[in-house]
């Protein structure tokens, strides 16, 4: 049987982190063939253990001549570009507004936005090259709520991604590009363990603790639930969804 990303040429940016490892690993399941882009080529290699559809590209999406690497690479090897996976994001420094460094804000706005916007800048072309494809680019949930007032560059650069989302959707609708946003919730990856031990040095544990007794379900959510709903967003059965915007938050979010 004819797996359902089979022959598709599929980019992942940040796919070193854990949403970007667990994303990599579904999608060549599904058959996709993943150029893996991210700034530390040395765990990007890790992802070789994967298997032959796994082509890793140093890149960091902060740089338009970097940014432009991952579309070349996957036109250049592979003939065509079927999907991006906007996974690449910083946290950034914790503070309020008046304490924040102006050089650490623009630092996460570079990363979170300007990578988007530059991944989708070259991106574009070349899946209107191939007939269209799809660009799924990772919000937060930050992006759709205010929560903790000690972040407010990692949440004004994730609204700004789902801006990015909606406006690209809009533009490309006709070209049978479709550009859909996923916000997860707390996630359980490296990052968020950094986070925690921001909040509370002392006990990064008991932060966790707290956060665990708001979320309906009792739990953080997995890489891999992330990895699943971008998945199916590239498939064929995906393409009248665009400008979308999907929560993965176990019902958190409304609460």
């Amino acid at each position: 049987m004819k797996r359902p990303l089979e022959g598709k040429i599929i980019i992942v940016t940040g796919a070193a982190g854990g949403i970007g490892v667990e994303t990599v690993n579904r999608l060549t399941d599904d058959g996709a063939t993943v150029v893996a882009s991210g700034r530390d080529m040395d765990r990007l290699k890790t992802l070789d253990a994967i298997g032959p559809n796994v082509v890793s590209h140093r890149s960091d999406v902060s740089s338009e001549d970097e940014a432009r690497g991952p579309v070349a690479r996957a036109e250049a090897e592979f003939g065509k570009l079927d999907a991006v996976f906007n996974g690449a994001g910083i946290v950034g420094e914790s503070g309020l507004i008046e304490n924040q460094d102006l050089d650490s804000f623009k630092h996460v706005m570079d990363v979170n936005v300007g990578g988007v916007f530059l991944m989708m800048k070259h991106a574009v072309p070349a899946l209107r090259r191939n007939g269209g494809g799809a660009i799924i680019n990772i919000s937060s949930v930050a992006g759709l709520i205010g929560g903790r007032a000690t972040m407010p560059a990692y949440r004004a650069s994730k609204h700004g991604v789902i801006g990015l989302t909606k406006n690209g959707a809009k533009a490309h609708a006709g070209e049978g590009i479709r550009i859909n946003a996923i916000c997860p919730g707390q996630i359980d990856t490296d990052m968020l363990a950094a986070v925690e031990a921001d909040a509370s040095p002392e006990d990064a544990a008991k932060a966790r603790a707290v956060v665990i007794a708001a979320i309906p379900a009792g739990r953080y959510r997995e890489p891999s639930e992330v990895a699943a709903l971008a998945a199916f967003l590239c498939r064929d059965d995906a393409k009248f969804i665009n400008g979308s915007v999907y929560t993965i938050d176990v019902a958190f979010t409304p609460f």
